[in-house]
Order: C-alpha cells, then sequence, then structure tokens
C-alpha cells in the first residue's frame, strides 16, 4: 500500500495539461419558410388558413437532404472525436496535452474534406436544385421550390472552423472570489471523467452485454467478442489520459487494462472472463462507486490486488453469472439507462459550470473523495 493517502497526494492542480477546443461550424438547412401566398396560387382553398398571428405554415425543403448530409455527419464526426478525447470545460471540450496532435490533426482533415465538398456542392448547386425541383413527388408542387439562394450565398452559409485556446485563473490575487469560483469549476472535471465512463459502461452493460432473449425478456449474453468491449477501452484510455487531474485515475486505468490482460486474445469472451467483464462494468456505471474503487486501486500494491479486492468484496458473487442466460435485467421504460437488478443507473446531472461533476463528487463521502486544494 501507498505511503500517502490520495489527499495528501493533492497539494496543487492546474488546467497546464489541457487544451481547450471549441467547434465552430455553420450548416445551410436546405429550407425556406413556406408562405401563404404561395399555397393560394396553387390552390385557392388555402385561403381559409388560419392567419400568421394564431399559426405558421412552417418551411419547404429547396434541397435534396442527400445533398446536405455529408455537411452534417462531417459535424458529428468532429463532436465525437472530441467527446471520446475531451471532457466538457467551461463552454468547450478541454484535450488532455498528450492527445492535442491527434486531435488537432483530425479537425484539420475533417475541416478540408468539409470545404472540399462545399466547393464541390457550390458547383453543381444549381443542377442540385433542378433535379429536386423535378423529382417525381415534386413535380406538382414545383412552384413553391422558388425563390432559390445564389450559390454564393449558400456556400457562404457552410462553413467548419475550431478554436484552441489555455484557460488559467481568472484574477492575479490568488484568494479571490473570482478565483474561488474558478476552482471549483476546475474541481468539477473529476465528477465529469467519472460521468463519462459511466456514460460508456452504460452502453457496454445495454448494448453489448445484454440482448432480447426472443421472448421479449432482456438478459445477459452468454459470450461477447473483443469488438463489442471498446467503450470499455475507451474509458480506461480516458482515464489514463486524464491521470494529471488526480492521482486515482491511473490506478483505476490501470485496473481496466488489467482486467482486459484477463481476457483469451482470440475467439469469444464468456464464463469467469465474461464475469470480469460485468464486474467492471457494474462499478464504473455507478460514479460513485466508481470514484470508491479509483481509491482502493491508488492504495492498494497493485492493479492485480486491487482488482480481487473487487471481485472479493465490491463485485457480484461469482454465482450470479454461473447461468448467464437464465438471469433477467430489467431494463428503464425510457430505453436509456439501465435500472434495478443487479445493473447500477448511472446518475445524470447537468454540465458545468453546474457541473454534475460537482454534483457527483457531493455524493461520495467527504473522506473518501480526492479534492483540489489549489488551482493556481
Amino acid at each position: 500500500m501507498t505511503n500517502k493517502s490520495v489527499d495528501e497526494a493533492i497539494t496543487k492542480k492546474s488546467v497546464d495539461g489541457l487544451v481547450c477546443v471549441s467547434l465552430d461550424v455553420h450548416l445551410w438547412s436546405g429550407r425556406k419558410r413556406l408562405k401563404k401566398e404561395a399555397l393560394i396560387a396553387k390552390n385557392p382553398e388555402f385561403a381559409n388558413l388560419p392567419p400568421e398571428t394564431l399559426a405558421t405554415l412552417g418551411s419547404i425543403k429547396i434541397c435534396d437532404t442527400d445533398d446536405l448530409a455529408p455537411f452534417l455527419s462531417l459535424k458529428r464526426e468532429a463532436e465525437k472525436l472530441l467527446a471520446y478525447n475531451g471532457l466538457p470545460l467551461l463552454g468547450t471540450i478541454g484535450i488532455p496535452q498528450g492527445k492535442l496532435d491527434d486531435v488537432y490533426k483530425s479537425l484539420v482533415r475533417i475541416k478540408a474534406e468539409f470545404d472540399q465538398t462545399a466547393t464541390s456542392f457550390k458547383r453543381r448547386f444549381e443542377t442540385a436544385i433542378e433535379l429536386w425541383r423535378d423529382h417525381p413527388d415534386n413535380k406538382e408542387w414545383a412552384g413553391l421550390i422558388s425563390d432559390i439562394p445564389t450559390p454564393e450565398h449558400v456556400a457562404g452559409r457552410l462553413s467548419f472552423g475550431f478554436y484552441l485556446c489555455r484557460v488559467s485563473a481568472p484574477s492575479s490575487e490568488e484568494f479571490s472570489d473570482a478565483n474561488a469560483m474558478y476552482a471549483e469549476q476546475m474541481t468539477g472535471l473529476k465528477g465529469e471523467l467519472f460521468a463519462d465512463a459511466a456514460k460508456e459502461a452504460e452502453i457496454l452493460i445495454t448494448k453489448y452485454l445484454t440482448g432480447d432473449n426472443g421472448s421479449g425478456a432482456v438478459t445477459k449474453r452468454e459470450k461477447v467478442t473483443w469488438k463489442t468491449l471498446r467503450p470499455l477501452k475507451r474509458i480506461g484510455e480516458k482515464f489514463q489520459n486524464f491521470s494529471f487531474l488526480d492521482p486515482t485515475c491511473e490506478p483505476l486505468a490501470r485496473m481496466i487494462d488489467h482486467v482486459l490482460k484477463l481476457l483469451p486474445n482470440d475467439g469469444p469472451i464468456d464464463g469467469v472472463n465474461l464475469m470480469h467483464v460485468w464486474t467492471i462494468s457494474q462499478t464504473l456505471a455507478n460514479p460513485g462507486k466508481a470514484m470508491r474503487i479509483a481509491r482502493l486501486a491508488f492504495e492498494s500494491e497493485s492493479p492485480v490486488d486491487a482488482f480481487e479486492q473487487l471481485l472479493t468484496f465490491g463485485g457480484a458473487p461469482a454465482a450470479t453469472f454461473e447461468s448467464p442466460a437464465a438471469i433477467a435485467v430489467e431494463t428503464s421504460n425510457s430505453g436509456t439507462g439501465v435500472d434495478a437488478g443487479f445493473l447500477d443507473q448511472p446518475h445524470s446531472a447537468p454540465v458545468q459550470p453546474a457541473s454534475h461533476g460537482n454534483q457527483l463528487e457531493r455524493t461520495v463521502a467527504e473522506a473518501e473523495q480526492p479534492m483540489f486544494i489549489g488551482l493556481f
């Protein structure tokens, strides 16, 4: 066991290890406002529609949404890239310094593809509009597809950009109220990290470790493959990447890595190996429990010792997993989480500055949770 407690190990923290990334992406909807006059010109009976002070008609598509889908896809790719590698931080995404180069190169690639797609769309814009107007489903209403903006206007509405910056304490006076607020927000990053891990663990449990048994009941799977363990691998990588936030993060990452190394390199993962996956997944799906296990890992001699303690005292009994297919799992009605039974429900909460990280920290006994003493 280490000679220093968690609290003794954390004497000063900063966000020097983080780079804030903000996306600045603009898309064109491919729609325009649908006017009552246009409908009346097509069919006089529309004159009896309610006035605009009471109801609006909405919009009409003046372009095939398939032509615009690549732009939305690239935006989502960038958002996923940041979500996988960073954490919410003051309205941006905080990326660890060690991941910045890879993230930056990926964003540059996405931007280049976005710009190239926009240029191509601008060249064929008028043809695309005509094809949409002549579509069999649209011919009867072709008159509504009018007052089309110019290709230059549309191209100006399509843009992809991003900004990089670092943050620091706002005041030169170390103990000012502004710095105290800033310190609280930065401290919440630890809670953000564990909440993010809980979401990934929930995905692993609900999407890959359980399934419909054919009769409508959700049961545990008898076996899984390495491909299905991607969420668990991402959790371990993120704890490692954000280990500078708290000394318990790296030991927890090592424990997750230990569990993965216990699994066979080839073939299905079942039996006791699947039980190990279940144990660590259930633990991570509960942020408060995961924080306590992270502390246990920090105070243990090795990740092997920490996981053995989890199996003995913190995990479900081995007998629970002897007949995986026979154990029903109750899922929440919303379909967004896991409820009851042997699965723990990850807690949801608002993002910073009223950070769910701060909320999660308060759910763990004060003596059991690491805290930042200073951030500047």
